[in-house]
């Protein structure tokens, strides 16, 4: 983090029990350290909103995380994640912060930068970023989705089914987990081709090094574009075009922060079945 800005943004989502509580309790430590404190009252908040900041602390849960994105990616600014929801995947900490731990962590201290690798997809003059990934279906949800894919202009096959989900290792554990696909590693520099309910049994996922650039030609005439669980937008006629981005966004986590412990405790993976009951 730099240490020579002292502007603390803090992205509220309020639907969540305590997390007024919450922001007030640490904005009030922040401020009495000297921090400027600014509580976006947009949710999502404006991207010119993390400009100059230090860190975005972020009270809510992982969606709160995905609606900071665009900010956070531009200006490089540090996501502080606090959990209020359910599973928390990327949101490391819990409202059982102390005021000390937060400041320390803040300021580099007892804690690590994580760096996430994010995807970009675009078509015409429209461009998107994903933290987890994108998918593309058909517009119709009873449509089977039928699309054309080359990797750095080499076609790699037809793909018919439910869709096509595009995910970054961090997505890996979201939705293209629960469709089949693998698990990466946060650190690997890759991103995952994963088809929704595939017409052919042969047709398993496929990983991508960052430097590949995939081109989708949908054959529906009604495809749309979801981003991080959201549809975003419809196209016709043009081909879509996902890659890994320019941008990267980093995490503060405590020191000696373990994804392997996140997997085994939030999703259960790697059990031992003799030792389950």
């Amino acid at each position: 983090m730099n240490s020579s800005k002292n502007k603390i943004l803090f992205a509220v989502n309020r639907t969540k029990p305590n997390a007024d509580i919450l922001v007030k309790r640490l904005s009030g430590a922040a401020k009495r350290e000297n921090f400027e404190c600014v509580i976006e009252g947009k949710f999502p908040p404006p991207e010119d909103a993390f400009k100059d900041a230090k860190c975005c602390c972020v009270i809510g849960g992982d969606g709160t995380i995905l609606s900071c994105l665009n900010g956070a990616a531009k200006y490089g600014v540090p996501i502080f994640g606090i959990n209020l929801g359910k599973l928390g995947f990327m949101a490391t900490f819990t409202d059982s912060i102390s005021d000390e731990e937060f400041l320390d962590m803040v300021n580099g201290k007892n804690a690590e930068m994580e760096t996430r690798t994010i995807l970009s997809a675009s078509f015409g003059k429209n461009r998107f970023l994903a933290l987890n990934e994108f998918a593309v279906k058909s517009q119709s949800p009873a449509e089977i989705l039928s699309a054309e894919v080359l990797a750095d202009g080499e076609f790699v096959a037809d793909f018919v089914g439910d869709g096509l989900i595009f995910s970054t290792p961090t997505g890996t554990s979201a939705y293209n987990l629960s469709a089949g696909g693998p698990l990466i590693h946060p650190k690997a520099r890759v991103f995952a081709l994963t088809s929704i309910c595939p017409h052919t049994l042969s047709n398993r996922s496929l990983v991508f090094d960052s430097e590949t650039k995939l081109e989708i030609r949908a054959k529906n005439p009604n495809a749309v574009l979801i981003r991080d669980g959201n549809v975003e937008k419809s196209w016709r006629g043009e081909p879509l075009f996902v890659e890994a981005a320019p941008e990267t966004v980093k995490f503060v986590r405590p020191a000696g922060h373990s994804h392997f412990y996140i997997l085994r405790t939030k999703l259960g993976w790697g059990g031992n079945p003799r030792t389950q009951r």
